[in-house]
């Protein structure tokens, strides 16, 4: 993300972490979220970020690791794969799962925020609380 590409690795890598974990783009806490770096984790720490799984493809590309999840993966079908890398896309595709480009990823949280007539970049705690207890009353159909 263009946001973080200046950024030294770590900190990038922190930042992006940290970004899904407060815009949730996958939606619901219930849509599991794995983020596959290239390296070994000796040079980024083992700091776990949230309920975000961390990989790393320690020996391989990450591409090859995205790759051998899907293989491995035993409910391809719900695999939704986030990337912009065409080789990526398409195997992921011809082994069933669902794809999306990083920018439709990123739009689904550009829609989660609203700004607020203050010029503030979020929206208020009181407001996200109104809006979740409507989400977990509509698709959780809790009360």
């Amino acid at each position: 993300m263009a946001a973080f590409r200046d950024l030294p690795l770590e900190d990038g890598r922190l930042g992006f972490l940290k970004w899904i974990a407060n815009t949730r783009p996958q939606g619901s806490v219930n849509n599991p979220v794995t983020v596959v770096f290239d390296g070994h984790p000796d040079y980024f720490g083992s700091t776990p970020y949230g309920d975000i799984r961390v990989i790393f493809s320690d020996g391989c590309s990450a591409d090859d690791k995205i790759k051998r999840m899907v293989e491995e993966d035993a409910d391809q079908k719900n695999c939704v794969v986030v990337s912009n890398d065409k080789d990526i896309f398409l195997y992921a595709r011809s082994l069933g799962a669902r794809i999306m480009s990083v920018e439709a990823f990123t739009a689904k949280s550009k829609e989660s925020h609203v700004r607020q007539d203050t010029g503030g970049k979020y929206i208020s705690l009181s407001h996200q609380e109104k809006i979740n207890k409507e989400f977990r009353s509509f698709w959780l159909k809790e009360k």
